[in-house]
């Protein structure tokens, strides 16, 4: 299923309705208080370009913490795909390689990678064991908050095949640190160098950092889980979020930390077309029934209207960002409070927009007729 996408919005988008943005601040204020969310970062995108940014709460808990900012940086997890996919379409408009071109090519001592395809590694059905799911991760990254992870570190975390390749569907990180490898022996650079050179500088993306790759210009909130006693933090004395481990551990698969300015920008630009062809938009947002999941971008419903796009989960951090193709609408979501469901709220601020939108305009009322002139005596 192909879904087509609104052309380039202004560089610079007006603001919405007064109201409009009333109704869209209660609604993540009323939010982060229902859900216990420290803080949390939206933005609104209509169809005639105007934009609606909002936070609400604390990015760092405490006497000494500080409030959410527009340009605060959360880490963003698996939005990071849309960067790496991006970027693997532009070096095959380059023709660097094709997506049926055997990882083999660059990897050749990795495990059946005669038969794995850059397309697969994009689309999650190399088969490939997700390193996320081995049964150790959680006390060789947790119980080491400090460890900064190597690409070697992290593809020893192995487990047993999920299917031949391109036999099944199933989303495994470890496709996406195949894919920085292949990036670095192709250009000789690493991902977050040229993601960087590609992406964030030509778009003024500066809230928007590769973490362990980088240095992190800008101190990212902190992520949390509540507890039902109290909140349970991840942070480090590092600026990496959630901690040194977590982030590097995340590698090309879920490394980003961005502010939801960024982040709304990243969307615009991107499903906007500015990046990419006409073809490789048509391939990144092409969706097989059996997974609905194409280039890096998958299916989603918001509020029971298909939008495209993706989320991503990191210790301590949630995030989505998705468009409506259909209504021409953007929503993005990031908050600081892990294991929680942000998806309510992405329904009910696209609810409260497209509800907004279909308003009539008020019927202005006639003037009132002028009284007499009156008539001077002679």
């Amino acid at each position: 299923m192909l879904l087509a996408v609104a052309a380039p919005a202004a560089a610079a988008p007006p603001s919405v309705a007064p109201e409009l943005a009333a109704r869209l601040q209660a609604q993540i204020d009323q939010w982060r208080v229902s859900h216990r969310a420290p803080g949390v970062a939206t933005a609104v995108r209509l169809p005639d370009g105007s934009r609606w940014l909002g936070t609400s709460g604390r990015a760092v808990r405490g006497a000494n913490g500080r409030n959410v900012e527009l340009h605060t940086p959360f880490a963003v997890a698996s939005l990071t795909k849309t960067f790496m996919a991006a970027l693997i379409l532009q070096l095959r408009e380059e023709r660097r390689f094709w997506l049926s071109t055997p990882i083999s090519e660059w990897l050749p001592r990795y495990p059946r990678a005669d038969k794995i395809t850059i397309r697969m590694l994009l689309n999650h059905r190399s088969g490939i064991f997700d390193y996320f799911a081995h049964p150790r991760y959680e006390k060789k990254v947790f119980g080491r908050p400090n460890h900064r992870w190597t690409t070697r570190e992290i593809l020893a975390l192995t487990g047993p095949r999920y299917c031949a390749p391109g036999k099944c569907y199933r989303y495994s990180n470890t496709n996406y640190v195949l894919l920085n490898r292949i990036v670095r022996k192709v250009t000789g650079r690493s991902a977050a160098q040229e993601i960087r050179r590609r992406f964030l500088r030509p778009l003024g993306l500066t809230d928007t950092f590769f973490q362990g790759q980088e240095r992190i210009k800008r101190v990212p909130a902190e992520g949390y889980w509540w507890t039902g006693r109290g909140y349970k933090r991840f942070a480090d004395r590092s600026r990496l979020r959630p901690n040194t481990s977590a982030a590097t551990v995340a590698d090309a698969a879920g490394a980003l930390v961005s502010s939801v300015r960024d982040i709304s920008d990243w969307q615009d630009a991107l499903l906007g077309g500015e990046l990419l062809s006409p073809k490789s938009m048509e391939l990144m947002l092409t969706f097989p029934k059996s997974s609905g999941y194409g280039l890096g971008m998958r299916k989603a419903w918001l509020d029971g209207k298909l939008g495209v796009g993706h989320g991503g989960s990191l210790r301590g951090f949630v995030s989505i960002m998705y468009r409506l193709p259909a209504e021409d609408l953007d929503v993005v979501v990031l908050t600081n409070l892990g294991r929680t469901n942000i998806q309510g709220l992405a329904d009910k601020l696209t609810r409260i927009t497209i509800n907004h939108i279909a308003e009539p305009e008020p019927t202005p009322s006639p003037e009132p007729t002028p009284p007499p002139e009156p008539t001077l005596e002679p």
